[in-house]
């Protein structure tokens, strides 16, 4: 399974690139060029801002993240609103789709006080946890909650597993690699130029980016050129 869903096929973007270099793609799994995708280049662009925007509130969320608030999540809330907030395409019977809690709109309308509330109590489609939780654990949840962001998601998926998720090195699976030397705390936002950070998010962005499979010892040269024309045509 792909940690993010693949591309759509059939936006067209294929007709951008020379048929030998996306024959290469399919069979040595060859990174396409990112320039000459302006779709592709914009979603990129997005995706650093996001991340961009939650590096920096990471310094404030140190505390939430060495909290209960995580855990809880997961025990209690992930099987219907999804690892990041956002639920997923399969949900327990019974359950009306909740909305998305990283969505803007969504983390704006509520008070932290109405999300204690809600986690406790329930509200219109949300049942009440059972057995109900406690109010610190509740405090400790709406606290977790926002967190909620395509920039929380974008850091878990990309960046976790060598900064942590606390952005010094430690907790997640940093444990596992080279500790990084950066601390994301307040000094380095504080003495790093805005545009580095773009910069250095930006490439970060790319090198992580789930791999497609490649095919070389499975498909030929004419069989991977003969799935691209047919990709091609049912647009």
């Amino acid at each position: 399974m792909f940690a993010q869903r693949p591309r759509d096929l059939r936006q067209g973007f294929l007709d951008t690139y020379a048929p030998d270099e996306v024959i290469r793609r399919v069979r040595d799994g060859t990174p396409l060029n990112i320039t000459l995708d302006p779709v592709h280049l914009q979603e990129r662009a997005r995706e650093v801002e996001d991340l961009v925007t939650y590096a920096r509130r990471l310094p404030a969320a140190a505390g939430v993240l060495a909290g209960s608030g995580r855990d809880l999540y997961i025990d209690r809330c992930a099987v219907c609103h999804g690892p990041y907030g956002s639920p997923g395409a399969i949900l327990p019977a019974g359950v009306r789709r909740p909305r998305d809690l990283g969505a803007p709109e969504v983390q704006a309308a509520l008070t932290d006080a109405e999300l204690g509330v809600l986690v406790r109590h329930g509200r219109e489609g949300m049942p009440a946890l059972t057995p109900r939780v406690s109010e610190a654990d509740a405090h400790a949840l709406a606290a977790f909650a926002r967190l909620f962001s395509r920039g929380f998601e974008l850091y878990d998926r990309y960046c976790a597993a060598c900064h942590g998720d606390n952005g010094r090195g430690t907790g997640s699976f940093a444990e596992n690699f080279r500790a990084p030397t950066v601390v994301f705390d307040r000094a380095y936002f504080e003495r790093t130029d805005p545009e580095h950070l773009r910069k250095w998010v930006w490439h970060m962005a790319g090198e992580q980016r789930p791999s497609m499979p490649h095919y070389h010892w499975t498909l030929t040269q004419r069989e991977a050129g003969a799935i691209v024309e047919f990709l091609k045509s049912t647009r």
